[in-house]
């Protein structure tokens, strides 16, 4: 059975921002949707700890597909910018597995697998206790230009 966070395991906030974005990420997390706890890994990876509450409920007793989504993004975007790379999401597919019931706690798997040129290429998955993959991600993040990331940090 997995376990987690892993004793080496070092509590990250990935995104320097969060305290303005509020919704998944800052300090008003809404209490009942959906919490992620981010943590850098020894190895420099990102793994993240995902609560759904019962807010996030689609069909009855399930997590919404859209929270699903939501959570691989934030946490495949948080992997790019603790790696160095501020970006925005460009394209992401995500594969549904299996439903995922309400109040579950799930692993956030990340893998950077490449950067070209202004692109991240990230891979993600949410495992289960059981080691089930329940939902995996693949996206792309365009790394934002100098003017961009002005707008988005103030810098």
């Amino acid at each position: 059975m997995a376990k987690y966070p892993g004793p080496d395991w070092l509590a990250v906030q990935p995104f320097p921002f969060a305290e303005a974005r509020k919704m998944f990420t800052g300090p008003t997390f809404v209490e009942g949707l959906v919490s992620l706890k981010y943590y850098k890994r020894p190895d420099g990876s990102l793994a993240a700890v995902a609560r759904f509450g019962p807010l996030s409920e689609g069909a009855p007793g399930q997590i919404h597909g859209g929270m699903i989504l939501t959570v691989l993004d934030e946490a495949l975007g948080g992997a790019a910018w603790l790696a160095g790379h501020p970006v925005l999401t460009v394209h992401l597919e995500t594969e549904f597995r299996a439903s995922i019931p309400v109040n579950a706690e799930l692993l956030v798997e990340t893998k950077i697998e490449a950067v070209r040129h202004r692109v991240v290429f990230v891979d993600g998955a949410l495992i289960g206790p059981d080691d089930k993959t329940y939902a995996a991600a693949r996206g792309r993040f365009l790394i934002l230009d100098a003017a961009a990331q002005k707008r988005i940090l103030g810098k």
